[in-house]
């Protein structure tokens, strides 16, 4: 973990205790960012050299295209619309925000959700998953620099249907922006715009297809 323990030092420990001669990297985010993925691969590789181990790894950057991982995506949509049509409602992709000069850099990220967008769009409409509007939007702004936009704020104002899901695409696990962000504040927000249901859907967590997802990543890294 990057903020909490267990931490890539501890880890590399462990792993150095255990005689391990190969390491796979599967960082959990499904798209990448030189803020986050490409961090957290670094991350490790610091503690790993700290720690004396000698042993190879492989690396995974990205895994928004990957099927068994968009199947679980599908899934925890539909759960969270259990009881009510489709058509009624507008779905808005939540990822998190980056501030506009790393993208234009060069960064991915914003590529990348945008791509994620259109396949699981086109995956719902196969799915018969027919929303009133599908959108994307961006949360968790912070500091006076120009970030990524629409923001989720934003997006919440331009929509004229009362009803709204949001899915939080670029988080693989439930978190402080997931739980309290997404579902505390930006509730009280939809809520003083008149909006009749606001619903947030979890992330994927231990959903099945995931785990599947995650043994398909590290079988096709072993080949």
């Amino acid at each position: 973990m990057r903020y909490t323990p267990p931490f890539a030092d501890e880890v590399c420990q462990r792993l150095k205790a255990a005689q391990i001669e190969k390491i796979y990297l599967i960082p959990l985010y499904p798209h990448y960012s030189t803020t986050t993925t490409k961090s957290s691969l670094e991350d490790f590789e610091r503690a790993l050299h700290g720690s004396g181990l000698d042993a190879i790894t492989v690396e995974i950057k990205h895994f928004f295209e990957l099927p068994s991982y968009n199947r679980s995506v599908i899934a925890r949509i539909k759960e969270a619309m259990q009881g009510v049509k489709y058509e009624d409602f507008d779905l808005i992709f939540s990822a998190h925000g980056l501030p506009q000069k790393i993208v234009d850099a060069g960064d991915p990220y914003e590529r990348h959700v945008s791509l994620h967008v259109t396949l699981l769009t086109q995956m719902m409409q196969d799915e018969g998953m027919h929303f009133h509007a599908i959108h994307q939007a961006y949360q968790s702004k912070v500091g006076p620099l120009k970030w990524l936009e629409p923001s989720l704020e934003q997006k919440l104002q331009q929509i004229k249907n009362r009803n709204v899901v949001i899915f939080p695409i670029a988080f693989s696990i439930d978190n402080s922006e997931t739980d309290y962000e997404l579902d505390m504040e930006y509730r009280e927000i939809a809520e003083n715009m008149g909006f009749e249901q606001y619903r947030v859907s979890r992330c994927l967590n231990d959903e099945s297809h995931f785990v599947l997802a995650l043994k398909e990543l590290y079988r096709h890294m072993k080949l």
